[in-house]
């Protein structure tokens, strides 16, 4: 019996219901269980730059179990050695917090009175609401800095729990790759297995070079920031060199989030003009040669996005997931766009995602 057009009709409508339900299934899911996809996603990554590791003690006849646990110790050995070289900076710091902040106070007083009187030269102009009157009951609540950071975690001791599951989801994903990736294979039909192999690899050879690239761009750059820090004589040196050179790596808004906190810093220690325009100067100056020489020399093309997919990306990631999502919105996009550079059908829309070429 020959299908007529209005069946054909009804089941792509079928079709398209059943997918904008999935998608909707799948962000409530991304949302609701977000610090456990952070995770994941952050375990994801760290493994993919210790596989290497993992590979070439397997060539010298090292057992996989014992190779990817000495990676994984090796980590935790790194990561515990830059904490204990910056607590005794970091517990100075904070106790100095106090100081930056009563230095701050004129700027926000300066800036809540400017805000006041524009209120009130509005109120001349628009009717006031009678209800406006009515006394309201303000609850303090947790610093929004605070909850940014931790949105998609949920405190920090969830924080700290997630931490401490990360070394051991990299443990058993470096143990397991090679029946993982065979299980992840066999989801597929024998006809797409070569496809999906092909977008498995391309993803993990992006998330490598991307973290790896990332890593060897903001040692460079701290190596550059930090003695120019220090031949001023800021307080906390070798705390805000490295710190300057991790948050300008972000994207676009790297150069603000670099420059803020050796300039708060410098705003409670200078009088002179002369030490924030060195700051300011530097942290541009290395900004400009990452992004411009750094980033395509060892990041290469493989995170092939062009600036509207890295905002929208960023804006979107970090409504949901705050912080983390700031943080993980290039990876994952680069990650979607390897997908759908790799499927036929979905190429349009990497081409869309990509610089292009002229």
């Amino acid at each position: 019996m020959p299908v007529t057009s209005s069946e054909n009709h009804s089941a792509a409508s079928a079709s398209a219901s059943v997918r904008i339900i999935a998608i909707a299934v799948l962000f409530g899911c991304i949302y609701y269980a977000s610090s456990v996809v952070i995770t994941l996603v952050c375990s994801i990554l760290i493994a993919s730059v210790l596989d290497p590791g993992v590979r070439l003690m397997e060539v010298l006849h090292i057992p996989r179990w014992l190779a990817s646990l000495i990676m994984v110790v090796i980590l935790l050995a790194a990561a515990y050695l830059i904490i204990y070289a910056i607590y005794d900076r970091a517990e100075a710091l904070i106790q100095e917090m106090p100081k930056i902040v009563e230095k701050l106070k004129p700027i926000t007083q300066h800036i809540q009175l400017t805000a006041h009187n524009i209120q009130q030269s509005t109120q001349t102009i628009i009717p006031s609401n009678p209800e406006a009157n009515v006394p309201t009951v303000r609850l303090q609540q947790e610093s929004p800095y605070m909850q940014f950071l931790l949105r998609g975690i949920g405190s920090v001791y969830a924080f700290m729990v997630t931490v401490m599951f990360i070394p051991l989801l990299v443990f058993f994903m470096l143990t397991s790759k090679n029946h993982l990736w065979a299980a992840s294979l066999n989801l597929f039909p024998i006809h797409h297995r070569q496809q999906a192999e092909d977008v498995i690899d391309a993803i993990a050879r992006m998330l490598r070079e991307f973290v790896v690239g990332n890593l060897l761009v903001g040692l460079i750059s701290a190596g550059i920031i930090t003695p120019v820090f220090a031949v001023i004589h800021l307080q906390y040196a070798l705390l805000m060199g490295p710190l300057a050179a991790l948050l300008s790596l972000v994207p676009y808004i790297g150069v603000a989030l670099g420059i803020l906190p050796p300039l708060l810093v410098a705003l409670m220690q200078f009088d002179t003009t002369g030490p924030f325009i060195a700051i300011g100067i530097t942290v541009v100056v290395v900004h400009f040669l990452a992004v411009n020489i750094l980033t395509p020399k060892f990041v290469g093309e493989r995170v092939n996005l062009n600036a509207l997919s890295v905002t929208i990306s960023m804006m979107f990631w970090s409504w949901l997931w705050g912080g983390f999502g700031l943080i993980l919105a290039v990876p994952i996009t680069a990650a979607i766009k390897a997908v759908c550079d790799n499927v036929e059908v979905l190429k349009p829309y990497g081409a869309w995602m990509g610089e292009g070429s002229d």
